[in-house]
């Protein structure tokens, strides 16, 4: 019985060290282009021509950028970060609808950013057919997202605006205020 699943194994182990190999060679010409850009561990970027990327980024392990360019995603989106931004681990950023980040900006660990999302409108689809909507996502500079925020599609937060931890943001939000919460609320201005 072991022996009839080895060839399986060992298919899948070659798939991974491809797909290894791969994202090794992925890190390498990004790091090469772009001045002071660090790349954590098991970084995953799909689509990364539709990827720009600033000066001295820091991308930190297992952080997933899906930049679109998918054929559910009618070929659209990207996803552009500026200059001497941080994004911490386990970030999760959608592009498909296009996401802009600017500098100096501060991604805490966990985040999910996302640009688009199932509708479900219609009573008679299971979600899973239910339409796709997008909607861009711009973050201004010298924002900082806190740990496990959440935004969503069709946001826009202010440049020096603070997320709070565990947030989730549902409406844009202007410059320089403190919003958290479920959904985020504005608690004061900075």
């Amino acid at each position: 019985m072991r022996l009839r699943t080895l060839p399986w194994a060992l298919a899948s182990l070659g798939g991974e060290l491809r797909r290894l190999v791969g994202e090794r060679r992925l890190a390498d010409r990004l790091t090469c282009q772009h001045e002071g850009l660090r790349l954590g561990a098991y970084v995953e970027i799909r689509s990364p021509e539709r990827l720009c990327l600033g000066k001295r980024i820091t991308i930190e392990n297992g952080v997933l950028l899906h930049c679109g360019g998918m054929d559910w995603s009618r070929k659209q989106g990207g996803i552009s970060i500026g200059d001497d931004t941080y994004v911490g681990p386990k970030v999760v950023i959608f592009g498909a609808g296009g996401i802009n980040i600017g500098s100096r900006v501060l991604i805490s660990p966990g985040v999910v950013i996302t640009s688009h999302g199932h509708s479900f409108a219609h009573a008679d689809r299971s979600m899973s057919e239910q339409p796709v909507e997008f909607a861009a996502v711009v973050i201004e500079d010298n924002v900082w997202i806190g740990s496990n925020a959440t935004v969503l599609p069709g946001v826009k937060i202010g440049s020096g605006t603070v997320v709070g931890a565990g947030a989730v943001v549902t409406k844009s939000l202007p410059h320089r205020v403190l919003a958290v919460g479920v959904p985020a609320r504005i608690v004061r201005d900075l």
